[in-house]
């Protein structure tokens, strides 16, 4: 076999046969040689489905989407009967009521059965999640899928008896662990630490929406009985299985694999600077750092519970409803603003970006600890206040206003394990985040009911404000950790030139080294209002810039961004002018385009020509085998701006100037880039970097 390779390998690339009939291209034959064969009966290559999905945009939008489905409607049914359970508990309050609750209290019985379920989660969370780094994530989504189905329909065929029921949601909660298992599966598909943030967010978002529309569901369906929205979630989740069975792909991470290959092969591995976009693959878990995030996370968690549920209920229902007299809040209203609070956490996932940009994950975790404790002050004064609809109003907006501030802490866990976390490690470190996250759920309420009954509503609260600064403390260290810390700005190594040092930058410019675009603008805008040529650039040769091609390459952006706008100040500058006077306009510009001499254009071009076919040879790629896909590729990457190089005139300066706008437009959004740090709501929701789970209740 590999005598048959090295032939193939060794035979001189022709184009035909002696006789002039064509022969099989250079790859058919090397294929051949190994006993593949090169493509099946519909002519398309036989690839493996994580290929598929790491090539293909359209396969790896397929993938995820059906990975978002499948965490929207696990968290609906997770969360379809939560408005529910005080009712559900209370004999006799409604038809569908157990007739007792075995033994419990109202208290104690309201609390079982949302423990019963998250005991049963933080439980599958650890052990799936650990599972999906042994057998892959796709079957650990899908036996959470379809147990998740089979567990409802449990759940509505005991509905008649308490334990009963709280048995059988205990077991519901050991399948649902798709949410630890889908973010590790966004670390395994995404390539660089943006896009895995990004998808970690999406799944955020998804997540959260899901939670508030199961307890929507089960308001609406009120009528229809306490218990049958069960069967809803049951058909709903059973359609994310079906979609997941079908367009799931069992992701295979690249890059891990990429490391891996350069380490047998004895290559040195590529350092990333700080400044690096490219995502950081850690070697091994840091365990002492691993507690700190997760023990600043148990914190942050039951310091919220200050602020959701306590504030909420008891302290506000019994103000507005039980205490006030006639009630301030109706039990439909209160349902409603315990339901959609929820997605509250959409505006705290949009401004989390920004935050974590300026502060870090770990400085955006701390501030947001810090607000959960004095938004709970706040909130905590006027539930106490004599009631009344003023207060009553002001509970209310001051809790939506700043709710989504109050989530930035939760939202910040995630990537900061994801950063810390080796590949085969990641679903661990995501199921035992979620495994703390609702053991503590699950035993806070216990905890602080009982400190409620003893020593009242406003003490336990006062204890989840001390939780809520103390994990901000807890949070301090991680400022220090690589990852969590604030993104270091790039380092160019040059700035913009000082007043009087044109000529250097002339200088340097003439020896083919890089200068900001903004210096190098300025100096042809010299040259253009004194209606003199275009300086000509010398290029360098590749091999002269093969070892710097990481810091040119990170230059990219503050020179995308300012063409990008000094071509938005000549489409204002042509805008402005009157009809009359951009035809000069035009004439100045060719003017100054002339060149004086045409050899050192020339030289120029057939350099940048050289070093682009250097650059494509030493990158991987077979220009000698295949110069057609070559040419594609170049037509692809840069459109026709000015056809023929034709000179500007007043009938075509725009068109050609918009081109140009929209190619650089088109560059800075392939890299990521927003102009000026610009935050849009779709763009976040696609692309929002440092955000991810929060586990609600």
């Amino acid at each position: 076999m590999d005598d048959e390779i090295d032939g193939a390998l060794s035979e001189p690339l022709i184009a035909s046969g002696s006789n002039g009939t064509p022969r099989p291209s250079f790859m058919a034959r090397v294929l051949a040689a190994c006993g593949c064969s090169s493509s099946n009966e519909a002519g398309k290559y036989d690839l493996a489905p994580y290929q598929e999905l790491y090539i293909s945009p359209k396969v790896y939008k397929r993938s995820v989407n059906a990975l978002r489905f499948a965490v929207f409607v696990d968290a609906i049914a997770g969360t379809i009967e939560q408005p529910n359970y005080p009712i559900m508990v209370l004999p006799g309050a409604h038809a569908d009521s157990f007739p007792d609750t075995g033994g419990l209290g109202f208290s104690g019985a309201t609390y079982m059965v949302p423990m019963s379920a998250l005991l049963g989660v933080a439980i599958a969370s650890m052990i799936i999640g650990r599972a999906s780094d042994k057998v892959g994530r796709k079957p650990c989504i899908l036996f959470c899928l379809y147990g998740t189905v089979i567990g409802c329909i449990l759940k509505f065929l005991f509905r008649f008896a308490f334990w009963p029921y709280c048995a059988f949601n205990f077991l519901n909660g050991l399948v649902s662990a798709s949410v630890p298992v889908a973010l590790a599966y966004a670390g395994d598909v995404n390539e660089t630490k943006r896009e895995k943030d990004g998808e970690i967010g999406v799944l955020v978002g998804v997540s959260m929406l899901g939670s508030a529309g199961g307890g929507i569901i089960a308001i609406l369906m009120e009528t229809q009985g306490l218990f049958v929205p069960l069967l809803v979630g049951s058909a709903i989740v059973f359609v994310a299985a079906i979609l997941n069975t079908l367009y799931l792909i069992e992701p295979k991470d690249v890059m891990a694999s990429r490391q891996r290959e350069r380490e047998e092969l004895g290559m040195d591995n590529e350092i990333e600077d700080d400044d690096d976009d490219q995502a950081q693959t850690v070697d091994k878990l840091d365990y002492k750092v691993f507690s700190l995030i997760l023990l600043g996370a148990l914190g942050d968690n039951v310091g919220s519970s200050g602020l959701m549920p306590l504030c909420l209920s008891p302290l506000a229902f019994q103000t507005f409803y039980t205490n006030a007299n006639p009630p301030i809040m109706s039990q439909v209203a209160y349902k409603w603003i315990s339901v959609l609070v929820a997605l509250m956490v959409v505006p705290g996932t949009i401004v989390s970006p920004y935050i974590y940009n300026k502060l870090g994950l770990a400085g955006g975790c701390i501030m947001g600890n810090v607000i959960t404790g004095i938004v709970t002050i706040f909130l905590l004064y006027i539930a106490l206040a004599p009631a009344s609809t003023a207060t009553f109003g002001i509970f209310v907006a001051l809790l939506y206003a700043c709710f989504p501030f109050t989530v930035i802490s939760q939202l910040s866990t995630g990537p900061m394990l994801e950063t810390t976390s080796p590949p085969d490690k990641r679903g661990l470190a995501q199921g035992v985040n979620i495994t703390v996250m609702n053991l503590g759920a699950a035993v806070s309420p216990f905890v602080l009911g009982a400190i409620s009954d003893m020593a009242g509503t406003p003490t336990a609260i006062w204890i989840c404000i001390a939780i809520s600064f103390i994990a901000a403390l807890i949070n301090i260290p991680l400022i220090w950790v690589k990852g969590c810390n604030i993104p270091a700005k790039p380092r160019t190594g040059e700035k913009k030139p000082l007043k009087g040092e044109d000529k250097e930058m002339v200088e340097k410019a003439l020896r083919g080294e890089w200068i900001p675009a903004e210096a190098l603008e300025e100096i042809q805008e010299e040259r253009y209002n004194n209606k003199q040529p275009y300086l000509v650039v010398p290029v360098r040769s590749y091999e002269e810039e093969k070892d710097e091609l990481k810091v040119l390459r990170k230059r990219a952006k503050e020179d995308f961004i300012y063409y990008q706008r000094k071509y938005n100040e000549y489409l204002h500058r042509y805008n402005t002018l009157p009809a009359s006077e951009r035809r000069a306009f035009c004439d100045q510009i060719n003017r100054s385009s002339e060149v004086s001499n045409q050899d050192e254009v020339d030289a120029a071009n057939a350099d940048v020509g050289k070093w682009f076919a250097d650059y494509l040879i030493d990158s991987g790629y077979h220009p000698h085998t295949d110069s057609t896909a070559i040419k594609q590729l170049i037509m692809t990457s840069f459109p026709v701006v000015n056809k023929g190089g034709a000179p500007f005139h007043p009938l075509n300066i725009e068109r050609i100037l918009l081109e140009y706008q929209k190619g650089y437009t088109r560059l800075i959004e392939m890299e990521g880039y927003d102009e000026g740090n610009e935050m849009r709501i779709g763009r976040v929701l696609q692309s929002a970097r440092s955000v991810i789970y929060m586990q609600s209740i």
